[in-house]
C-alpha cells in the first residue's frame, strides 16, 4: 500500500511540472539540451523531425515547444503554421545554425516567443526558456480566470452576467480615460499583484480572485467628478471624503456577479495595517489577504507613474518608501516578497530589452 501511495504522489508531482517538446534531427543538440535542463525539473518529450512532433501535440498538452527549423521532411516553420490552426498560444522557441533575417521575420509572424542562433548560450537559453514557461503560465491563468468567471456567470443567467462584466470593463477603460495619468493604471496594478502572486505560496484560487479585483479595484470611480480627479492641488476635507467613496460604490457595482473574495479585496484595498485607512478602518489580519496585496500594488503604481503634481519615483525610491512603511501603511509580511518580486521582474523586463 505505501509503495502504492509514493507511486501516485510521485505521478501528480510529474502531472504539475512544466512539459517541454524538444524537436531535433540532430541527436547530439537533443541530449545536450536535455541534460543541461536537467536540473529544472522539467518533463521533456522528444521528436527527431516535424511529423514526429505533429504526432506528439495530437496526444499530449505541452507548455513549451523547442524547435530546430531546418530538419527532413517538413520544416520547423512548417510545422509551425500546422500547429497555429489548432493552437495560438502555444509558446515556441526556435533554434537554428544558419542565421537569416527573412526566416527569423516568419518566425515572428508566426508567434514564435524566440529565435536562437547556434552555438547556444547555456544560461541565455535556460532563461529564455524559464521566460517562455513563465508566459505560458500567465495566459494559462488568464484563460482559467475567463472560464471562472463564465462558470459564476452560468450559475445565475448567463447571458444577463457577461453582458453585465462586459459593460463592467467598459467602465474601467472609461474611467482611465477620464485622465491622461491613469491611463493603464488597473492593468499595471493587476500586473504588480500577479507579480506577487507568483512569487509567493497562495493558491491559485487565491491568485485568480486578486487578479480580477485588481482589474477592477476602481471601478467606483467612475462616479466621482473629473474635477476631483484631475485636481492637481491639494484636495479639501470634502473632496477627500468623496474620493474614500469609491472601494464602497465598486463594491456596490460588483456584488451582483463577484465572489465574496473578489467583492473584500476590491473594498478593502485602501485599508492600511495600522488601521488608519478606509473604509472601516481595519487594521492587521482582519484585512483579507488579497485587498492588502492589491493595496500595495495600487501604491507600487501610484508612485512609479508620472502625474500632473509630482515625477515617478525610481524603482529603488518607490522600494525604499514601501520598505519605511512597512509595518504602518502595508503588511511586513508581504513588503518582502513583493519588493523581491518586483526587483526580479525588473531585471528581467531590462534583460530581455537588452537581448531584445
Amino acid at each position: 500500500m505505501e509503495d502504492f501511495l509514493d507511486i501516485n504522489e510521485k505521478e501528480k508531482e510529474e502531472d504539475i511540472r512544466p512539459r517541454i517538446l524538444l524537436v531535433d534531427d540532430d541527436k547530439f543538440d537533443r541530449t545536450f539540451i536535455i541534460d543541461l535542463l536537467a536540473p529544472e525539473n522539467f518533463l521533456i518529450d522528444e521528436a527527431e523531425n516535424g511529423n514526429e512532433a505533429l504526432a506528439l501535440l495530437s496526444e499530449n498538452k505541452y507548455d513549451l515547444l523547442l524547435s530546430d527549423i531546418y530538419m527532413p521532411g517538413i520544416t520547423g516553420l512548417e510545422m509551425i503554421q500546422k500547429i497555429r490552426e489548432v493552437d495560438a498560444n502555444l509558446q515556441i522557441i526556435m533554434f537554428t545554425g544558419h542565421a537569416d533575417l527573412a526566416t527569423a521575420i516568419e518566425a515572428v509572424q508566426l508567434g514564435v516567443y524566440d529565435y536562437i542562433v547556434k552555438p547556444f548560450d547555456p544560461e541565455a537559453l535556460i532563461w529564455r526558456v524559464e521566460k517562455a514557461l513563465e508566459k505560458s503560465r500567465q495566459i494559462s491563468l488568464d484563460l482559467d480566470v475567463r472560464v471562472d468567471l463564465e462558470e459564476r456567470v452560468s450559475a445565475q443567467s448567463e447571458r444577463i452576467r457577461l453582458i453585465f462584466y462586459e459593460a463592467v470593463q467598459t467602465l474601467v477603460n472609461a474611467i482611465e480615460a477620464k485622465d491622461q495619468y491613469t491611463k493603464g493604471h488597473s492593468i499595471r496594478v493587476t500586473q504588480y499583484a500577479m507579480w506577487y502572486a507568483r512569487h509567493s505560496d497562495i493558491s491559485f484560487e487565491e491568485a485568480s480572485d486578486i487578479q480580477l479585483a485588481a482589474r477592477l479595484h476602481d471601478i467606483g470611480k467612475l462616479g466621482i467628478a473629473d474635477a476631483i480627479l484631475n485636481k492637481t492641488g491639494a484636495l479639501t476635507d470634502e473632496e477627500y471624503s468623496i474620493i474614500k467613496e469609491h472601494p464602497e460604490t465598486s463594491y456596490k457595482i460588483l456584488k451582483p456577479i463577484m465572489s465574496d473574495s473578489i467583492l473584500e479585496t476590491i473594498r478593502y484595498h485602501h485599508e492600511r495595517w495600522d488601521g488608519k485607512g478606509y473604509p472601516d478602518g481595519l487594521a492587521g489580519d482582519l484585512i483579507p489577504q488579497g485587498a492588502r496585496i492589491v493595496g500595495l500594488a495600487d501604491s507600487f503604481d501610484a508612485m512609479t507613474s508620472f502625474r500632473s503634481y509630482k515625477k515617478a519615483m525610481t524603482l529603488d525610491k518607490a522600494i525604499e518608501e514601501i520598505e519605511r512603511c512597512a509595518g504602518t501603511q502595508f503588511d511586513p509580511n508581504i513588503v518582502p516578497g513583493f519588493v523581491e518580486a518586483a526587483r526580479l521582474n525588473r531585471e528581467q523586463e531590462e534583460l530581455l530589452t537588452t537581448v531584445g
